[in-house]
């Protein structure tokens, strides 16, 4: 019998040395890298229900319209600007829509910065051509929080066009 008891304390030693003994902490590491990123969450709005009446509405008087773009950026982004191209059909310094014919008839048109972030900003005479439209670190207040900004733009009265349907495309770039 008492062979059996030293056995089993034996055994048990070891298993509680092995097991259940002394124990040294080894820490884990746990680390995430949160880079600045932006995304485009609503695409450019096509502006709708723009006429040029180069008859009589638009003889003294520019067209304008206006579209707006939505993207979110990681919170407290810094150095965040929207740009836009010059389009499909620009020539000599000037942005044209074009009505898609053989020999195409144009219209020139402006593209413009406004004067704060949102849909209900002001337009401004600034050109998109001449640099981009930087967007303050406090529109960022939250990596869920959309940011929209406006685009307008204007025809210019007094060109001569025939009907149809003008149109171009405009590439926008959100950079961070």
């Amino acid at each position: 019998m008492f062979k059996k008891i030293a056995i089993a304390a034996a055994v048990f030693g070891i298993w509680q040395s092995a097991w259940g003994g002394n124990t040294t902490p080894a820490p884990i590491l746990v680390s995430a890298q949160v880079n600045k990123n932006c995304a485009v969450s609503a695409a450019p709005t096509n502006p709708a229900g723009i006429t040029y009446d180069p008859v009589s509405g638009n003889v003294a008087t520019d067209a304008t319209f206006s579209a707006t773009v939505t993207f979110n950026c990681t919170k407290n982004s810094t150095g965040v600007t929207v740009a836009v191209d010059n389009g499909g059909h620009f020539n000599a310094g000037l942005r044209r829509l074009s009505d898609g014919q053989a020999t195409p008839t144009f219209l020139n048109y402006n593209l413009y910065q406004p004067t704060a972030v949102g849909a209900g900003a002001t337009c401004t005479t600034t050109d998109f051509s001449s640099g981009a439209y930087a967007v303050a670190q406090a529109n960022f207040t939250s990596s869920t929080a959309a940011v929209v900004v406006k685009v307008c733009g204007n025809i210019p009265q007094g060109q001569e066009a025939i009907p149809g349907t003008y149109t171009d495309t405009v590439n926008l770039q959100v950079n961070f």
